[in-house]
Order: structure tokens, then sequence, then C-alpha cells
């Protein structure tokens, strides 16, 4: 399901405020999930079949567990909060979209 929360696109400027994950790549040597985030204006830009303003990947530590959707982890995993113990992530925009709703 797509995630909503403003973002300003780093190309453009642009905010854009509908995000989808596109693809997933599970890393099972490495323990994580890489997610194809193809960020746009709106909803309804994406349904006119509009190119994303933005497209990025981002990688979230951990695996969905069994029986749960790839799409469905790593959705979650993007919306999760920054963690508060002043410890860096991984990875530069792992929480772009921490706080983001979840949506139909």
């Amino acid at each position: 399901m797509p995630l909503q929360k403003d973002y300003v696109t780093p190309a453009t400027g642009a905010t854009a405020s509908y995000h989808v994950a596109q693809q997933v790549t599970l890393d099972g040597a490495g323990q994580n999930t890489s997610v194809s985030v193809a960020s746009y204006l709106n909803a309804d830009m994406r349904a006119a079949g509009k190119a994303p303003l933005y497209t990025q990947q981002i990688i979230v530590d951990g695996l969905p567990p069994d029986g749960q959707s790839a799409f469905t982890y790593a959705e979650e995993q993007l919306a999760v909060a920054n963690t508060t113990d002043g410890a860096m992530p991984t990875y530069a925009n792992r929480f772009v979209f921490a706080g983001a709703e979840i949506v139909a």
C-alpha cells in the first residue's frame, strides 16, 4: 500500500506526497530489504499514468517474517520513526518517509 507524506524531491525541489514501493529485493546474506520507491505529486498523478517525480533506493535492515508480503514489510518499515537513541542510520536516506501514513 502506498505511503502519504510530503517529501521535497532533491532533483527538482518539487514536493511529492504519494510514494509507492515498485520493487523489493531481499538480501538473505546481508539480512536487509532494498526498496525502489517512486514518488508522485499525488495519487491522481499515479492513477493517470504520469511519471514519478523521483525514484530512489532505500535499504532497511531485516527481512519480512515468514508469511508476510515483502511489499507490506517494506512499506511498514519505510514508515517507521527514526530511532531516538542517537545512533546513525546505516544508510543516509533510511528515514526519509518516517512517520508516513500508509494509505489504501
